[in-house]
């Protein structure tokens, strides 16, 4: 990045003088004067100085969103010359939830490390405005998700595939007495048994009366399970509100409520008796599973690579404009 806009930016992914400061190396008063000096230049402040943290003023939004458009030029240009050593070395960024990261993605991290050993490869894990913020932001290449929808405009999206979801209720809730020619076992869900016609899917209406843990607001199960739940006529009853599925799938065992679970998940999770699954027939219920990236950014070799190892849908002409 050239000249000054290195520092403003920085000011901006910071929000406070002192912080970028300290990632750059230099001194808060060159900072600020090099800041001052691109204000005087446009003629307009950047940065509201009254308010903590520290905030873009309408003028110096479109500052900031044309330094991000130089990035993106630069990050394309180097990337584009950097494929030319066909994959000898290189640098590729991957995002995604707690249960991509340690489920999916490491599994194939490795097997791309094994194919491709002199590329470097950084995983991070966190939740989707996160994940969105470091794509469009230039610190991650792809990120992967399921809660992508058509308002994610900034994105391009590849499809990898689909994820079940149903619904887990705790074995000695007596509706499940009541729906025992629906129910399945720890192992049926294994098996995925749920993807069979064989299977009858759970007529949700029963659950109206059953307490459920839910993921919190912002989360796409909170969302679906919501939904599902209203689809069939009733708004379900929260016992609790949680950050984590996994968390949620060991506290329901514990009797609290019935919770929406991915059915995937289910292989890696140790077999027990103190649940109940069942089958969901709402379309809610089958969610995509997609891998993105920055829209108009260079896709690199490692990153098409890296879609292709997952199943992704990749167009030839991936990088065409």
């Amino acid at each position: 990045m050239l000249g000054v806009i290195r520092y403003v930016y920085a000011v901006y992914e910071e929000k406070s003088f002192s912080k970028a400061a300290k990632k750059l190396f230099i001194t808060q008063p060159a900072l600020s004067a090099m800041v001052k000096k691109a204000e005087m230049g446009i003629g307009c402040a950047i940065f509201d100085r009254s308010t903590v943290p520290l905030t873009v003023t309408e003028e110096g939004q479109y500052y900031i969103d044309s330094i991000e458009k130089i990035i993106l030029v630069e990050d394309n240009l180097k990337n584009y010359y950097a494929d030319l050593d066909n994959l000898k070395s290189g640098h590729l960024s991957i995002g995604g939830s707690s249960y991509f990261c340690s489920y999916v993605l490491a599994d194939i991290i490795g097997k791309f490390k094994e194919t491709y050993p002199d590329v470097k490869v950084d995983l991070f894990e966190g939740n989707l405005e996160e994940l969105k913020k470091k794509l469009v932001n230039n610190k991650l290449d792809l990120i992967i998700e399921t809660a992508l929808t058509e308002k994610d405009d900034t994105l391009s999206k590849y499809l990898v595939g689909y994820e079940d979801i149903i619904v887990v209720v705790p074995s000695h809730f007596q509706i499940n007495t009541k729906l025992k020619k629906f129910a399945m076992s720890f192992n049926d869900v294994q098996e995925k048994k749920y993807q069979s016609d064989d299977v009858l899917a759970v007529p949700m209406n029963e659950f109206k009366n059953t307490p459920f843990l839910l993921m919190k607001k912002g989360n796409d199960m909170y969302t679906r399970g919501i939904n599902i739940c209203r689809n069939a006529g009733f708004t379900p009853k929260c016992s609790m509100y949680l950050d984590q599925m996994l968390t949620s799938f060991f506290i329901s065992q514990t009797g609290v409520g019935a919770v929406f679970m991915r059915a995937s998940l289910y292989k890696f999770l140790p077999e027990t008796d103190k649940m109940v699954y069942y089958k969901i027939a709402d379309p809610l219920a089958r969610r995509p599973v997609y891998m993105a990236s920055q829209k108009g950014r260079y896709i690199c070799k490692s990153a098409v690579k890296f879609l292709e190892m997952l199943g992704a849908e990749v167009e030839e002409d991936i990088n065409k404009v």
